[in-house]
Formats: structure tokens, sequence, C-alpha cells
């Protein structure tokens, strides 16, 4: 009877132990890597330039993540790190039109510049 108990005790236990193993959420590295990546293209993209705030936001929870993992608390750095991604290509993106509407200001001054030339030639 002894027996019985002891490994009802033991066979308890472990079952505790692996449902909380199974309820820890693994450390976001996957997810990071591909944050990273976010943040670089939104660099390469202009974002320091065009979309500071967004890029800064991106690389701070960036951080926050790294230290979230370090301390064991994944599912608060993957909740971060998720954040940062979305951060960093709404930087890249914001980045992006912001290039194209400078772009397209300087067609438009440049066709100003255009016309206003031709219609001096045009005049005796």
């Amino acid at each position: 009877m002894k027996a019985i108990h002891a490994a009802s005790a033991a066979l308890f236990g472990a079952a505790v132990i692996l449902s909380a193993c199974a309820t820890t959420p693994p450390p976001p590295s996957a997810e990071m890597t591909r944050a990273k990546a976010a943040i670089e293209q939104a660099q390469r993209a202009g974002a320091r330039e065009y979309s500071t705030e967004y890029l800064n936001a991106s690389m701070a929870k960036m951080e926050l993540a790294e230290a979230a993992s370090a301390k064991g608390n994944n599912a608060q750095a993957t909740r971060l790190v998720e954040e940062s991604y979305a951060d960093a290509h709404l930087a890249q993106i914001s980045a992006q039109s912001a290039k194209s509407a400078k772009a397209a200001a300087d067609v438009d001054k440049s066709i100003v510049i255009l016309q206003d030339e031709a219609s001096r030639t045009n005049t005796p």
C-alpha cells in the first residue's frame, strides 16, 4: 500500500513539473532575429532621417525584449519583440513614403522651373 502511495505521489509530482514546463513559452530567438532584420531594413530605408520616432521605439522595445528574455520572462519578451518588429516595419514604410513624397515634390519643383524657363524663351 505504501508503494502505491509513493508511486502516486511521484507520478503527481512529475505531472506538476511537466505541466509547468509545458506552459513556459520558449525564448523568442527566431522572432528576435526577424525583428532585428526589420530594424536594419528600416535604417537602410532612411528611417533615421524620416521616421526617427518609430525606429527609436522599435530599438528600445528590442532592448527591453532582450532584457526580459535574459531574465527568463519569455512571454513578455515575445510580446516586446512583436511590437519591435511592428514599429520597425512602420518606420520602414514611413521612411519610404516620406522619401517618395520628397522626390515627388522635387519633380514638381523641377516642372515649375522648366515651365518658367520655357515661358521666358517663348516671349520676345
